[in-house]
Order: C-alpha cells, then sequence, then structure tokens
C-alpha cells in the first residue's frame, strides 16, 4: 500500500499544473520490457504495444535496425517520432529523445517534467553514438540525500525510489550506477537480510534494465570517518609482522570473512574499494592488502570488475621503490587487473586551480595519471564530483551552475589531450553525486549527457536539457555559470561563500583540509591583513555583486511559466545574490570595527540580520516545494539513519546555521553580541 501511495504522490509531483497527453509507443517484443518500464516512470497515459495502434494522439515506432552497440537514430513523422535501434539500450536512449522531442524532460529522478501540450521538434537523422563506453552514476549514500534511503533503507516505498532513479540514469543516456556500502550491515546484522533482499530486487531490476551495478566499499577502519562499509579494522601496531598480509593471515582472514557480506547472492558487477581520507597506512600494508582483497573477489566474485578508488589529498605524499608520489597512487603496485578511479572534488576540474581544496593547488597529478592510464589502455575511470555537500554547496545553500561548465570543461580536455598523445578518449565517466534539490539535477543530467556525445560547448548541454518550458532562462543560467567561474573558481572567492563548522575548524588547526580555506573572523581578530582582505576579497567579491543583481534581474523579468522549474531557478538566483550580499556585510561589519569604526560596524551587523531573514525566507518557501514528495519529511529535518550524519541533506541548508554562525561569530568578536556557543544547528 505504501508502494502504491508513493506513485501517486510521484505522479502527482511529475505533473504539477501539466494536462498530460496520449502518447503510443510501438516496439518490438525484445524492447517490449525495457520500454514499458520506462512509460511506467515518466506517465500513466502512456502504452505501449507491439502492433500499430489506433490515430490517437501521439506515436513512437521503434524499429530494429543495426546501428552502433547503444546507439539509436531518429525520424520524424506526422504522427511523432521513428525511434531506429540495435539493442534494448540504444531503444531506450532512443525513446528517451523521441519523448524529449515532444518537449518532455527527464529532470530530477522523482519529477519529470510533462509537457501540458506536447509539440514535436523535429528530431535531427543523426546516428547518436555512446563517445565514453561506460557513464553513469555513484550515488554517496554515506550522505544522507535522496539515493541513501532508496538504496540502502529496505522498504517497498524505497525499491520504488530506487527504480526510478536507475530508470530516470537510463533516459539520461547512462549505463552504470554505484552506492557506497555502509557499516550497519556489520554492526547490526538482524538488518543484513533486509538490506540483502532488497539489494538484490534492485541490481536484478538493473540488469533487466540494462544497467550495470557497482558498490564502493572501504579497505582500513582506521580511515573510515563515515561509518562506511570496511574490510579490515585490526591491523597490528608497527612494526607490523610479517605474516599479517599474508594469504591466510589475519588481514586475508578479516576481508574473507567480510566480503561475503556483499558477495553472496549479489551479482555486482564492480566492486570498487575506497581508501577513507586523511590517513595513510604503511606503504607495504597498503600494497598487500589491496591484493589480498582483489585475491578475495577474484575467488567469491570471479565474474565482477574491482576498481580502486583515487582520492585527492596533496599532504599525502609517500615514498616507495625510489619514486615520491601521492599516497593514493601506490594502487599502481598492485595487481594490474584493477581498474583506477580517478577522483576530483567539487566544481574543481583537473586542468585548472583547486584553490587549495585537500592541500592542493591544482589536480594536475590526477591529471596525469589519468591521461596515463587511458594511453596504456588501462581503461581508467574519471569520478569528478557534481555536488560536495558538506558545508560547500547545496547545504548552504547556493545554486551552483558552474557545475555544468566545469563538468563539460573537464571531458573536453580529457578528450582533447589524450586524444592529442594516443588518440583514445576516456574509458568510463562517473559522477559522484550528493542530491538533486536546488537545481542540483541540472549538473546531473547535464554532466551525464555530455558522456554519451560531448558537444562543442556548455551552452548546447543546457539548451538541450533545459527544453521549450525553461528556454528562455539558458542565457542568466549560462552568465551565472561563468560568473561563477570568474570570481569562485578563478578568483578563489569560494572559500568565502561556503559555510564552516566546529568540525571543519578543528580540522584546521590539525591541518585536515578538504574544503578551500580562509581567512577567518578569528585570523581577523588576531592580526590578519585587513587591508589585503579588502582588496583581495571584499572588492572582487562586491564586483561580484553587482554581477548577481543584474543576473537576478534577468531571470525575474524572463517570460516563464509558472513552475517548479521555474520557482526551483528563481530561489536559486536569489539566493546567490543574499548569501554574497551577507558575506560581504558581515565581513565589512568586522573591518569596521577594526577600524574603531563603531557606528559603521553596528549598521553592517544589523544589515546582516536582515539578510539572514531574506534568506531564510527564500529557503522556505524553496523547501516548501521540493521535488521529493517526501522531502519535508526526510531531507530537511533531523532524521535519524545509518549514515554518520543523523539528518537530511538540506537540513542545515533549511536552518541557514552557516549564516547563523558566521553572524554570531561576529557579533561576539566586535562586542555586538554575546553568545557563548557558536554551533547552535550546525552541530552534528
Amino acid at each position: 500500500m505504501r508502494a502504491v501511495v508513493f506513485a501517486l504522490l510521484i505522479l502527482v509531483a511529475a505533473c504539477g499544473d501539466d494536462i498530460r497527453a496520449s502518447i503510443t509507443v510501438v516496439t518490438p517484443d525484445e524492447f517490449s520490457y525495457a520500454l514499458t518500464e520506462m512509460a511506467t516512470y515518466t506517465s500513466d497515459d502512456i502504452r505501449v504495444v507491439s502492433s500499430a495502434p489506433v490515430n490517437e494522439g501521439w506515436r513512437i515506432e521503434v524499429i530494429k535496425e543495426t546501428l552502433p552497440l547503444e546507439g539509436y537514430r531518429l525520424e520524424g513523422h506526422p504522427d511523432g517520432v521513428r525511434v531506429f535501434a540495435g539493442d534494448p539500450l540504444g531503444a531506450q536512449f532512443g525513446t528517451a529523445a523521441a519523448f524529449e522531442s515532444l518537449g518532455y524532460r527527464f529532470r530530477h529522478p522523482l519529477a519529470p517534467y510533462i509537457p501540458s501540450r506536447p509539440v514535436l521538434t523535429q528530431p535531427d537523422a543523426r546516428i547518436h553514438r555512446p563517445e565514453i563506453r561506460v557513464r553513469g552514476f555513484q550515488y554517496h549514500t554515506l550522505h544522507p540525500m535522496e539515493s541513501f534511503f532508496a538504496f540502502w533503507e529496505p522498504s517497498a516505498q524505497h525499491l520504488y525510489e530506487a527504480k526510478r532513479m536507475i530508470d530516470w540514469t537510463v533516459k539520461n543516456k547512462g549505463n552504470f550506477v554505484q552506492w557506497v556500502a555502509l557499516d550497519d550491515i556489520v554492526t547490526q546484522p538482524i538488518d543484513h537480510p533486509a538490506w540483502k533482499a532488497h539489494t538484490k530486487a534492485i541490481i536484478d531490476y538493473a540488469h533487466s534494465r540494462g544497467v550495470r551495478v557497482g558498490l564502493n566499499i572501504q579497505l582500513f577502519g582506521l580511515s573510515n570517518l563515515q561509518q562506511a562499509f570496511d574490510l579490515v579494522d585490526d591491523l597490528p601496531a608497527a612494526p607490523i609482522p610479517p605474516e599479517t598480509f599474508l594469504p591466510g593471515g589475519p588481514v586475508d582472514q578479516q576481508i574473507r570473512a567480510r566480503l561475503p557480506l556483499i558477495t553472496d547472492g549479489l551479482p555486482f558487477d564492480v566492486y570498487d574499494l575506497s581508501f577513507g581520507e586523511f590517513f595513510n597506512a604503511d606503504q607495504e600494508a597498503f600494497i598487500e592488502s589491496v591484493d589480498l582483497v582483489k585475491a578475495a573477489l577474484d575467488d567469491l566474485a570471479p565474474t565482477s570488475e574491482m576498481h580502486a578508488f583515487i582520492h585527492v589529498g596533496a599532504s599525502q605524499e609517500v615514498t616507495y621503490m625510489g619514486e615520491t608520489l601521492l599516497y593514493y597512487f601506490l594502487v599502481k603496485f598492485a595487481n594490474p587487473a584493477i581498474i583506477h578511479d580517478v577522483h576530483s572534488v567539487m566544481f574543481y576540474t583537473l586542468f585548472d586551480t583547486a584553490s587549495g581544496a585537500y592541500h592542493a593547488d591544482n589536480f594536475f597529478k590526477h591529471r596525469d595519471y589519468l591521461i596515463e592510464q587511458t594511453c596504456l589502455d588501462k581503461k581508467p575511470a574519471y569520478v569528478p564530483e557534481t555536488s560536495y555537500w558538506v558545508a560547500f554547496d547545496n547545504s548552504v545553500p547556493m545554486f551552483m551552475p558552474i557545475y555544468v561548465h566545469n563538468r563539460w570543461y573537464d571531458l573536453q580536455q580529457i578528450k582533447e589531450q589524450t586524444g592529442a598523445r594516443c588518440g583514445k578518449n576516456l574509458d568510463n565517466h562517473t559522477l559522484f553525486t550528493t542530491g538533486w534539490e536546488w537545481g542540483y539535477w541540472l549538473h546531473d543530467t547535464t554532466a551525464l549527457r555530455a558522456s554519451y556525445e560531448l558537444p562543442a560547448d556548455s551552452d548546447q548541454l543546457l539548451t538541450e536539457e533545459l527544453g521549450p518550458d525553461l528556454a528562455p532562462a539558458k542565457d542568466a543560467i549560462l552568465e551565472l555559470a561563468l560568473t561563477q567561474r570568474q570570481y569562485l573558481h578563478e578568483g578563489n572567492l569560494q572559500a568565502y561563500m561556503q559555510g564552516r563548522d566546529g568540525v571543519i575548524d578543528i580540522g584546521d588547526q590539525l591541518g585536515i583540509v578538504s574544503q578551500p580555506d580562509r581567512v577567518t573572523f578569528e585570523d581577523l581578530a588576531d592580526g590578519a591583513d585587513a587591508a589585503a582582505l579588502e582588496r583581495d576579497v571584499l572588492t572582487p567579491l562586491a564586483a561580484y555583486i553587482e554581477k548577481l543583481r543584474m543576473l537576478n534581474a534577468m531571470i525575474e523579468g524572463a517570460p516563464l511559466d509558472d513552475s517548479r522549474w521555474t520557482r526551483e531557478l528563481r530561489d536559486g538566483f536569489a539566493i546567490d545574490l543574499t548569501r554574497a550580499e551577507f558575506v560581504h556585510t558581515n565581513y565589512s561589519a568586522m573591518l569596521a570595527h577594526l577600524r574603531g569604526d563603531a557606528a559603521a560596524a553596528a549598521s553592517h551587523y544589523a544589515e546582516a540580520a536582515k539578510l539572514i531573514d531574506e534568506g531564510q525566507a527564500i529557503v522556505t518557501r524553496r523547501h516548501d516545494d521540493l521535488h521529493d514528495p517526501f522531502g519535508r519529511n526526510r531531507l530537511t529535518p533531523r532524521v535519524n539513519n545509518a549514515t554518520f550524519y543523523q539528518f537530511g541533506y538540506l537540513y542545515m541548508a533549511d536552518t541557514l546555521c552557516y549564516w547563523r554562525r558566521e553572524h554570531i561569530q561576529v557579533g561576539n568578536l566586535t562586542g555586538l553580541e554575546a553568545r557563548e556557543s557558536i554551533e547552535g544547528d550546525c552541530a552534528l
């Protein structure tokens, strides 16, 4: 019953004010199951049949033809579209494209856009084929987002959602889905049977749609900071006895005791081994343990691939075999059959500044490693992020279409540089994603589609994804993306726009840096160069604010129909402007205090409080209008769950805790407000 109720809620959320139109899909029997599922998760007004229907509504005819694997071509006809494809995925990609030629868009997984009156746009007749073989997502289920509930917490409702997310991946031309395992199936073994049945159902459904599936797991408990499922909890203190890493030794025993929990009866196609963040193991221990996992997987899951996740961390250098290299690059000394997943974080690319994220000025070493592995035909994956979440982007919150441009830019540069060096292109593009509200669905859909066919520029990606209903917003979104790239990325202002909490502050003191660092209010009080901050931060920030004001007026004036999609975009522009104004005003209060201008400090401080109220109004409006019909119950409040974070991923955004924390810090330092605790709602 819960699943039926949920399905009805989804249809309401999907349609909004739209009036659905009848569409019939005519298909050969071999494509019928997949296309029937696609129709089920689009609208209840779509029929899938095996013979020509009565002349009623629109018609999509699917015809088998010899084409490249996962390829398709379209042809218009008076009553709709013909789709030519040679295999089930090609047929699904082509049929989704046919729906899009009628005005449909597959944006948020739980809320497709259904036009009130489909209008046929003549499809191009080109043969479409994938440029990158493996295309998909790592749903980062260590974070309490939509896909965590769907993929990790067993229930009929969540299985229904997981199927929708797989269907959405296919509709956006993906063929791979991976998620991250959590430790509760070890610490609470009573939950394992239900979890296993749920997981098996998801895997079977993905396979029925032609989608391969992976599970990300962690090697060492010592670096497990987010309650991931790990394989080795007990390592002896140095000096480590030589038998520790031998086959049959203590580490091998732990690995082989844990792996059956996620291999027995669960036909995952990929097991992706991660190594945590910030903490190194002994080099030999690392390599030998990785090889033990590979040997165990060869025995327990012989048809699966093993991948190794190469994280970032510029301060984690080691010397091994006479070579100084980043700790995570040690995987190259392990079993050569292991596939390497090269990661980057936040909106940063492999080709320009990383602004100090994870102590890195840039990720050029990861770029070079990826290109080298590609040219050696090792078929590595590139795993960039389309959202980072933790105090950085959608948790602030901010709307950040810079991700659209930067993910496109990465693919364009990889294609150009690997092509010039060895005539190859990337084999695998897996997107690391944390949530879809606040317009973050746009990052995922455009980046996934770019890995199928890479357009000449990010402008084209936006044009295709926004469709007729949001087309008037395209220029403003593109300009915002490029403005964010200029000021937040290349101008290094993101450090001031993102949030901070007590954990980040403590990590900073310990030399553990993830997000780009900034001059804090405490730094200024302790004598940091206030003039430099005014010159290098507040002056360009003021210029950024002026651009945002212009863009906010542009989106407000765009001739857009009233819909949740329109409201979401306008709220995104508005929150970006309000956040930038708040940061500038709050720092201005601190600088006025340091100059001894008490009146100006008090005025700025009062203005910052008003901006918090304005921001809260925007956030409350947006969180009352989420795409997820259960969002107010699980995404914005505190929620008990198996992750490290006992709240939904929009909780910090909902409370504007990062804003309030910064305001209290300034109040305490200037004497304008006295508060013992500054954490408030930011406390974990």
